[in-house]
């Protein structure tokens, strides 16, 4: 559960707030300024989405059968969603998705140009920072 409350609100009710998300069985309660919220969700729940609903849409997604397993599985699951839901959500946040989906774009530029090019080197390091980066996010999460 993630808790977005106004500046004003008392720490006493934001306790109780707490307290009742803990009762009701969430056993992660994060509280964040609305603004953060919307840069994070951005990144980690709208950005999936868009991938993925992106990448489903290869001609090469109907012909996978028999060659695929867990990351084709892992990569699709959320493209299986609610269009007007997302869309509006989507809308709701489109300045920080925009930013994510462009950041995301730039990103995959450096994978294609490496291949491109045949830059194994480069390639490699792609790879390696990536790598890097989610050892690290891991590390700090757990």
């Amino acid at each position: 559960m993630i808790l977005t409350p106004p500046k004003d609100v008392s720490i006493e009710v934001l306790y109780n707030v707490k307290n009742l998300f803990l009762e009701l069985g969430f056993t992660n309660i994060q509280i964040s300024a609305p603004k953060e919220h919307d840069q994070i969700i951005a990144f980690s729940s709208q950005l999936a989405h868009v991938v993925s609903s992106a990448y489903i849409k290869s001609p090469a997604a109907f012909e996978h059968k028999g060659f695929s397993a867990g990351s084709y599985k892992d990569l699709t699951r959320v493209a299986k969603l609610n269009e007007v839901m997302w869309a509006e959500l989507f809308l709701e946040n489109s300045g920080n998705l925009a930013a994510e989906i462009d950041g995301i774009i730039e990103r995959l530029a450096e994978y294609s140009r490496a291949i491109k090019d045949g830059d194994e080197a480069g390639l490699v390091e792609l790879l390696r920072d990536g790598r890097e980066k989610k050892a690290l996010i891991d590390e700090e999460i757990f």
